[in-house]
């Protein structure tokens, strides 16, 4: 028996997720490099322990990554300009390199937790376009908080950390902040 139509699987290009770097408009290494990313805010952080100064060089180091990582998907949509889902993708998988970042600087740099309790835990989530990976060049960044119970005053830090260096990246954020029951 044949499978109907609609049942037939899809081609390969279009089943590739946003997590497959091989589905871009350039290589994903071109886009966004996280290690380097690390070491250049390391690099420029130095010896500093300060809050605002760890703030100042992330936003730094990921404002030209983000002016690199965009030039990169321009060119290469110029060289194909037909190529409109792998470039969606590009500038999603960029936004993920910067949230995922700011992320990690948040939860181990700036509000480490010595102690975690159950309650301390955090989810970082796209939603909307971002979500599903179709994003425009200046599309807004929409993140779901998700916590396991409560927000605890920890998650609260976190969350605002975050939202203050994506702001200072010039991201339009939306944002909302739930626990699981939510």
């Amino acid at each position: 028996m044949t499978p109907p139509p609609e049942a037939l699987a899809a081609p390969v290009s279009d089943r590739a997720g946003p997590d497959d770097p091989d589905n871009l408009i350039c290589p994903a290494i071109e886009i966004f490099d996280a290690e380097d990313v690390d070491a250049r805010i390391d690099e420029r952080l130095g010896d500093a322990t300060d809050d605002k100064a760890l703030r100042a060089a992330a936003v730094s180091v990921l404002r030209e990554a983000q002016a690199a990582g965009r030039a990169a998907i321009a060119e290469a949509f110029t060289l194909r300009p037909h190529d409109a889902r792998p470039t969606v993708r590009a500038y999603a998988w960029l936004t993920d390199g910067i949230v995922r970042t700011v992320f990690r600087l948040a939860v181990t740099r700036l509000h480490p937790r010595p102690n975690p309790t159950q309650s301390e835990r955090l989810a970082v989530m796209a939603v909307g376009g971002y979500g599903r990976a179709e994003m425009a060049p200046f599309s807004d960044v929409d993140l779901l908080f998700l916590t396991p119970y409560k927000i605890t005053g920890w998650a609260e830090s976190v969350i605002e950390s975050m939202l203050y260096m994506l702001w200072d990246l010039h991201l339009k954020v939306g944002h909302s902040s739930r626990t699981v029951k939510d």
